[in-house]
Parts: structure tokens; C-alpha cells; sequence
């Protein structure tokens, strides 16, 4: 009887639903894994499946059918729950997006608040590409209202969940979007599981990089290569007497892109004796394809190639491109947001001879 009550207690009981199982090969078992690690394996019968594990809500297990031997045409047969203890009914069908949790609270909360925040993604997504020609001021207001809309949905979530799976994926979703203070008032209500994870531990760490290289603070100074495959540091040009509006971008960046004809205008209006532009081109592997971008789309000004080398946006706490910095001349980070848009140029010029 006292282990009967263990496994009950300890163990998460996934009962699943064939959705289509007339397309179910005959003879394919079901598997649940941790990982590569199969924990349990199930015969369908009549559409039906039951698979059992240790319940863990810091794990998510993944349920897949006869992994191992499966052909191409039906690699999407998998979906994943969480190791909640009790019982979770699932439907399991061949395209992931026709899988659904049935039953399971933790389960189906985590899947609605998945839903929700997708959900809110998509509909950026759209409302963004109508506004690829609007002003900075434009896309602004939707940036805002999307970090406003997430945190409602996302932080009671967290504080609810702050030490499991459900809390460290939500509280991974919205990272980004927050200021250090905010995501370390997070971590002070929450255990080690997330405080710990590599992930978030790498998130915040680019907002201390941030904030350290915030506006009014000196520059960090980094190495790279020119077109031609030269040595080069940022200190060659940044500290030298003249602004330096520094232009993180990659080849493959289509936002980067977007943002050219604005630089362009800007170089070519105001680069001189008080001004020049830099590129810095990141993240973008042995500089084959920035040169190549370079040359494509008449990139002029200056350039600081670094390849996979991430020094340079981990000192500056970047982690989307295109990010721009004005430095003043003496080498302080004078301004790093509000620089993007048609009115770039007018925005350098009103600091430069203000």
C-alpha cells in the first residue's frame, strides 16, 4: 500500500488519444522521454496509449512514436508535457499542431499561456510589416504596447510558477524585453532552478553589459579585421576627437538592411572632420558574406568585421541587430537608443552643432 501511494504521488500518467489513427502505423509503439532517454514505452490499442514517469514540474517530457525507426514522412509525430503529477490526457496526432493537452492543470495552463503569448507575437508580426515604412515614433508605440501586453500576461504567471518549468519558459519568452532591475526583482522570488539556468544567467549578463555601457559611460574597446584583413580596434576611431555613429549589423539581418538608406543619407551628409559613420558587422562567420554585403549594397564608410566573435556584443549588452551607438569625442557613449529611422540624420546633426 506505502508504494502504491509513492507511485501515485510521484508519477505523471499520460493517457493519450490517437487523432488520426487510421494514418498510425501498425505496429509503432509510443515512447516518453527525458531527453534521448526513453522512460517508458506504449502499444496503441483501439487509438489508446497509456505512458507513465517520475513527475518533475522542472522537466518537460517529450512523447514521440517509434522515434528510432521512423522514415521522413512522419518525423512530426512528437509533442511535449509537462511532468506534472496526476494524471495528463493528451491528443496525439501526426502534425504538431493538431497535438493538444486535454487534462492537466499545470499542463493546461502552461499550453493557454503559450497560446496567449504566440498569439500576441502574430499579430506584432503583422501590425510590423505594415509598418515598415513608418516612423521611429511608430514603432515605437507597437514595441511598448507588445512589452505591456506580454508582462500582464507573463509575470503573475512567473510568480505563480518560480521554480518550475511553466516560470522559466514564460520568464525566458519576456527576458528581453526587460530592464535588469526588473528581471532581478524576478530572481529574488525565484529558486535556484531559474535563477541558475544558463540562460537566463546569459540574459542578464547582457543587461549588465548594458547598463554598463549605458549612455554617459566610456567605451569598451574590442578587435576586429577591415575589408582588406587588417588588425583593427574600435579605439582607432572612437576617442579620436570626432563623433562615431557605430553600426552593429549582419549580412543575413533584413532589419539591418532596412536601415542602410538612413546611414547612407547620414554619411554622406555629415561625415567629415566631426563625424563619421562605422559599421561593425557581427555574427556573421568567417566575414565572407559581410564583405560581400559590403560591396553589394555601397557601404562606404568604415568597417570592424568580427565574424563569430561575440566579445563585441556581449560588452554591449547587444542581442538584436541593428543596434546603433553615437559616441562623442571624447570616446563617452553619448546616446544608443532613438537613433534609428528617417530621422537619423537630423537627430546627429541637431547633437553635433547643438
Amino acid at each position: 500500500m506505502a508504494l502504491v501511494t509513492s507511485c501515485r504521488t510521484d508519477t505523471v500518467t499520460v493517457k493519450g488519444t490517437i487523432a488520426d489513427g487510421e494514418i498510425f502505423p501498425a505496429g509503432w509503439l509510443v515512447y516518453l522521454c527525458d531527453g534521448k532517454t526513453v522512460l517508458d514505452s506504449s502499444a496503441v490499442v483501439n487509438g489508446r496509449f497509456e505512458l507513465k514517469a517520475p513527475a518533475n514540474l522542472q522537466k518537460g517530457y517529450g512523447i514521440v512514436a517509434d522515434f528510432r525507426n521512423r522514415p521522413s514522412d512522419y518525423r512530426d509525430w512528437r509533442m511535449g508535457v509537462l511532468a506534472e503529477k496526476g494524471i495528463v490526457k493528451i491528443t496525439f496526432a501526426s502534425k504538431r499542431n493538431d497535438c493538444a493537452i486535454k487534462e492537466g492543470p499545470l499542463n493546461m495552463e502552461y499550453d493557454d499561456v503559450e497560446d496567449r503569448i504566440n498569439a500576441i507575437f502574430i499579430e506584432t508580426q503583422q501590425k510590423a510589416s505594415l509598418l515598415a515604412d513608418a516612423d521611429e515614433e511608430e514603432r515605437m508605440a507597437l514595441y511598448n504596447d507588445v512589452i505591456g501586453r506580454l508582462k500582464s500576461i507573463c509575470l503573475p504567471v512567473i510568480e505563480k510558477n518560480n521554480d518550475n518549468l511553466i516560470g522559466l519558459s514564460v520568464l525566458d519568452h519576456i527576458i528581453y524585453y526587460l530592464s535588469l532591475e526588473e528581471i532581478d526583482s524576478i530572481l529574488c522570488q525565484c529558486g535556484s532552478f531559474i535563477i541558475d539556468n544558463e540562460d537566463i544567467v546569459e540574459e542578464r549578463d547582457f543587461k549588465v553589459a548594458e547598463k554598463e555601457t549605458a549612455e554617459g559611460n566610456p567605451f569598451v574597446d574590442f578587435s576586429g579585421k577591415t575589408p582588406e584583413g587588417n588588425d583593427i580596434k574600435l579605439s582607432d576611431y572612437v576617442g579620436k576627437g570626432r563623433w562615431v555613429l557605430a553600426d552593429f549589423w549582419a549580412s543575413w539581418c533584413g532589419p539591418c538592411k532596412r536601415e542602410l538608406p538612413n546611414i547612407k543619407r547620414t554619411h554622406k551628409s555629415l561625415s567629415g572632420d566631426k563625424f563619421t559613420v562605422l559599421g561593425i558587422a557581427v555574427w556573421d562567420g568567417d566575414n565572407t558574406e559581410s564583405l560581400e554585403c559590403m560591396k553589394e549594397n555601397e557601404m562606404t564608410w568604415p568597417q570592424i568585421f568580427v565574424g563569430e566573435d561575440e566579445t563585441p556584443t556581449k560588452a554591449y549588452g547587444i542581442s538584436s541587430i541593428p543596434t546603433l551607438i553615437l559616441f562623442a569625442p571624447d570616446g563617452s557613449i553619448y546616446k544608443r537608443d532613438g537613433l534609428r529611422g528617417e530621422k537619423m540624420m537630423e537627430t546627429i546633426r541637431n547633437i553635433i552643432y547643438q
